[in-house]
């Protein structure tokens, strides 16, 4: 029996839903997606449950009917829910035994363990997941196997990654609308570096960004683990209002120029590249250009705030001089023309636009990095949730 799971992810611009199965060798492949604009959704936060609930069933539906096309019927009954925004928070926190014996042993490791993970919260908050970071024995830190070793007081580093537990609760009723059951909820940002990074960047240091519409999550790896992680409110929403502002068109024109003419970084040209015709909205509206240097004049200023932004977490944690592998781009936003080279200028790093590496199904996608967070999440699902992930009855394949 194949495993097949789903995933869903209800962003400010987009909701995706997606299922995969396994494809052998350990790999997962998406079988079917599909996306349509957000409604109800500002600032990756859900303002309106009834539109989100429409959003939701829409994707349900047409994921169902473009597979029933391949001859394999699915009812998706639930699904893991990647999100973001800047409630999701990620603060420190460890476990401690005491090494009775002057060695350490399961029993010590085991206790770490779980004392990290019974740390609390603050109140109002929900724990999307407790990820594990270094031993540190006695005054000897940095250690990932303390098996045998000689000590006293074993601890072990943790990061607790948490969210608005009111924010949750709305996604989980706006998909319980569509009838659609969230099996468990994870962190956008960190699912889409499970998705695209490879070994060697984990242990030698890099940053992910997860750029999205309404903001922009990012996550530190070095010697293998999770440093740090956090939203920022800018996303690629905020660039098109600044262009709709600047030059008094549309949101719909706006996003158009964003994603069709601009550049991450100015450069002045002639001739026929000078200028952009932006089309009149309506009969009364006439045709008119606009300089293509002022345009991604626009569209930098605001990019250059987002990595100061980052930049200026990244110091205060001390975080810069470790990232050897540099920064990899995720997200709808990871594709603007122009970027990658704006993000290592204003960065002082290497950086790549980050394609799901560890999922098949992705082939002839025009923009694979938008689909890094979703191919996380059925990674999650598939490592979490293989013993039940499918039922099999006359009827055909159903999520239960």
């Amino acid at each position: 029996m194949s495993s097949i799971h789903a995933a869903l992810e209800i962003g400010t611009t987009r909701t995706v839903l997606a299922i995969a199965e396994a494809a052998g060798g350990g790999r997962l492949s998406i079988t079917s997606r599909a996306e349509i604009p957000s409604s109800g959704i500002r600032k990756s936060q859900i303002l309106n449950i009834p539109d989100a609930t429409q959003s939701i069933r829409s994707v349900l539906r047409e994921v169902e009917k473009r597979q029933e096309a391949t001859g394999s019927k699915v009812t998706i009954g639930n699904a893991v829910l990647a999100i973001s925004g800047q409630h999701i928070m990620a603060t420190r926190t460890d476990g401690q035994a005491i090494v009775e014996s002057g060695r350490v042993g399961d029993a010590e490791i085991h206790e770490a363990v779980r004392r990290a993970r019974e740390m609390p919260i603050p109140k109002g908050r929900e724990l999307l997941d407790v990820v594990d970071q270094d031993y540190v024995l006695d005054r000897l830190g940095g250690i990932t196997a303390p098996k045998g070793m000689s000590g006293k007081m074993l601890r072990l580093n943790a990061l607790q990654i948490h969210a608005d537990a009111n924010r949750i609760q709305d996604a989980r009723s706006a998909a319980e609308g569509a009838h659609l059951e969230i099996r468990d909820t994870v962190f956008a940002t960190t699912c889409a570096a499970d998705a695209v990074l490879e070994e060697h960047e984990r242990r030698n240091g890099s940053l992910v960004l997860d750029l999205g519409g309404g903001s922009t999550g990012y996550a530190v790896y070095c010697d293998g683990f999770l440093l740090a992680a956090g939203v920022i409110g800018v996303g690629g929403d905020h660039v098109t209002n600044d262009i709709a502002h600047a030059f008094q068109t549309t949101n719909a024109q706006a996003e158009q120029l964003k994603t069709e003419e601009s550049s991450a970084i100015p450069v002045r040209r002639t001739g026929e590249g000078e200028r952009v015709r932006i089309t009149g909205s309506s009969a009364l509206m006439e045709s008119r250009t606009i300089s293509r240097l002022s345009l991604d004049t626009v569209v930098n200023a605001r990019l250059k705030e987002l990595f100061a932004i980052i930049r200026e977490r990244l110091e205060d944690q001390d975080l810069v001089h470790r990232l050897h592998a540099g920064a990899v781009l995720t997200g709808g936003g990871a594709g603007m023309k122009d970027l990658p080279r704006l993000a290592e200028q204003e960065l002082g790093m290497s950086v790549r636009i980050g394609r799901p590496i560890h999922m098949d199904g992705l082939d002839g996608e025009k923009a694979p990095w938008a689909f890094a967070a979703i191919s996380g999440a059925l990674m999650y699902a598939h490592a979490n949730y293989e013993d039940r992930s499918i039922l099999d009855d006359i009827f055909g394949r159903f999520f239960k």
